[in-house]
């Protein structure tokens, strides 16, 4: 069982588990060392969990000021005459939406050298959840390209990359999780030239099923041994494996994920560690789903009244205004407000009226709560010695897979 976590803080009253300790740990406000200490190091004399409290109390008062910036993003380029059709198969578990299609849009970070290519990925069953994810295509000195993290290869997207007029030397499957995992296959099939290479640890679940079955084939392991000094293309890109021990269901589930170092452009490239907030929407984003999320009759908030979680019904009659009152502007920022936290988060604290959890965690470099639950609190020595080792290299840019990119950080905030 897990426990929700609070966007303010506050805990709540769940089944007891271990990880309800962490439900305070997002008032830190992001980085590596200040939510997992406060996972791994109670207080001197105190308990665990008194020794948590105390800690987020401290991390409430100091909240240090981040160097970290997001620049404009530029227009971005899409091809709405070619076709955005792909059917997710083998169907995952969970309802991964879009099912049947995705549109692209491919973005420029440094023009002729750094590309991000973006489409939209969310959770069905009517939440209404979705965000980015993001394939990062760097152009290498031989004139070939890098490319971590791929998307789906709809016919919009194959004809964006084309457009680059550069031969795809190397795929790269970062992760171990399946919202990734899903295209690596269907990608790579697409350039039979290239070289593949995926992060140790591959699982499925329940059934244990090979790479091959995901149509991922002659895949090599992405090796990390010195840096990755190994590899092909060692000559521009360090590689750091977060391998942490198993968590969840089964033995098997392992939660790893590779940051890449691109050296001559000083760009970090990571999955799910770290996130960027602001108050844009990402394009993949259309404005009738934000609208519906910012309708105060929707799925969600009608659910949500009806078994009265987290006291909605008194929240409700306390709102002074609601989505009916506001603009066209207002209810599209309160869609993706919702629409973001709970991508974020479990349980939202107050997701009728989210501005003062969205003030908490925008525009700073945040770890992902979700993470830091499901993953971060079971294996933070884990996760200290990586962040060490990745901490070694000068970056002055990140690009995650999802929300905000490119982020203008360097070591000090990402640690």
């Amino acid at each position: 069982t897990l426990a929700s976590i609070s966007a303010t803080g506050a805990p709540r009253a769940h089944a007891a588990c271990s990880l309800k300790l962490m439900v305070s740990l997002p008032i830190h406000h992001g980085t590596f060392k200040q939510v997992l200490r406060a996972a791994s190091m109670p207080g001197k004399g105190k308990s665990r969990k008194e020794g948590l409290k105390g800690k987020c109390s401290a991390g409430r008062r100091r909240r240090a000021p981040q160097c970290v910036s997001v620049p404009p993003s530029p227009p971005a380029a899409t091809r709405p005459s070619k076709s955005g059709s792909y059917f997710v198969f083998p169907p995952p578990i969970f309802p991964l939406v879009p099912i049947f299609g995705r549109r692209t849009f491919r973005y420029d970070v440094l023009p002729g050298k750094i590309w991000r290519f973006e489409q939209k990925q969310g959770i069905g069953l009517g939440l209404n959840v979705a965000v980015n994810v993001r394939m990062t295509v760097i152009k290498m000195a031989s004139g070939g390209l890098f490319v971590y993290a791929p998307v789906a290869p709809t016919a919009e997207c194959l004809a964006l990359l084309s457009e680059l007029d550069a031969p795809v030397e190397y795929i790269v499957l970062p992760t171990t999780l399946f919202e990734h995992k899903l295209f690596m296959g269907p990608f790579s099939r697409r350039f039979p030239r290239a070289q593949s290479f995926v992060v140790p640890g591959q699982w499925s679940w329940p059934l244990n099923l090979p790479s091959t079955f995901f149509g991922i084939f002659n895949a090599k392991p992405l090796d990390d041994a010195a840096a990755g000094a190994a590899l092909p293309f060692a000559d521009e890109f360090e590689v750091q494996i977060l391998s942490p021990r198993p968590v969840g269901v089964s033995s098997l589930v392992k939660f790893n994920e590779a940051a890449v170092f691109h050296k001559p452009t000083r760009t970090l490239l990571v999955t799910d560690c770290v996130v960027h907030v602001s108050d844009t929407p990402s394009e993949v984003c259309a404005e009738k789903e934000l609208l519906e999320s910012g309708d105060d009759n929707n799925f969600v908030i009608n659910s949500l009244k009806l078994l009265n979680l987290f006291n909605i019904r008194d929240k409700a009659k306390s709102r002074t205004t609601s989505s009916a009152d506001m603009t066209r502007e207002e209810r599209l920022r309160l869609g993706w407000q919702r629409n973001t936290l709970q991508a974020l988060y479990f349980g939202p604290n107050n997701l009728l009226d989210p501005e003062e959890s969205w003030q908490r965690i925008t525009n700073r470099l945040l770890v992902a709560p979700v993470v830091v639950t499901l993953v971060y609190s079971n294996c933070a020595d884990d996760v200290f010695e990586w962040v060490d080792r990745v901490c070694k290299w000068k970056f002055t840019r990140i690009i995650p897979c999802h929300l905000d990119a490119p982020i203008m950080a360097s070591p000090v905030e990402f640690k």
